[in-house]
């Protein structure tokens, strides 16, 4: 296992960063098709909805149609910032392969990270709004605040990343394991 010592002592050569480079444009890319898709959604619930006369009815497609959009780009957000993380860890591995890996590590583990993104969601969103509607107070002081805690927020989503992909890699490499044990165990019973 690896600490957050060896990983800053790590010698960060051009092969690994340009597999880190590689994987961060197909997360853009990913990324910007499913934003655009959401804009996309939004415009047609607008377009199709805004004639419905009933307000609970429109505010419950809305709404559940909101969910779902949601979820999906969490999980996306999920998979691509782990993807991420295992591009610059891992040597050899970017790009497809990361992603692979990091839906791979991620199965059955979906609802914590989907949760752990969501807090990072709303603590993006909760800097970004205020900022929007308030014109940031008019002050470079409020902007340097909302600057800082953004990428503060930024570093502690990094370490989640870091922490849940080595926990993550464990609980496959023990469940290797005890799959191997249970088969031995067969071999010698059957």
């Amino acid at each position: 296992s690896m600490t957050l010592k060896d990983m800053i002592k790590r010698r960060i050569d051009g092969k690994r960063l340009r597999g880190s480079l590689i994987t961060f444009c197909y997360v853009i890319l990913l990324s910007s098709c499913i934003l655009l898709g959401l804009i996309w959604l939004a415009a047609i619930y607008f377009v199709v909805f805004s004639n419905l006369e009933n307000e609970i009815l429109r505010a419950l497609v809305f709404g559940i149609t909101f969910g779902i959009a949601l979820r999906i780009y969490l999980v996306s957000t999920a998979l691509w910032n782990m993807s991420l993380v295992i591009s610059i860890l891992e040597e050899g591995i970017n790009g497809f392969k990361a992603l692979a890996l990091s839906a791979y590590f991620s199965k059955g583990n979906e609802r914590r990270w989907v949760v752990l993104m969501l807090v990072f969601f709303i603590w993006g969103q909760s800097l970004g709004l205020p900022c929007l509607y308030l014109g940031c107070f008019g002050t470079q002081c409020w902007i340097l605040l909302q600057i800082s805690l953004f990428c503060f927020g930024n570093v502690v989503k990094c370490i989640a990343c870091v922490i849940y992909f080595h926990d993550c890699k464990i609980r496959i490499l023990e469940k290797k394991v005890d799959e191997e044990i249970g088969r031995k165990v067969e071999a010698v019973h059957g």
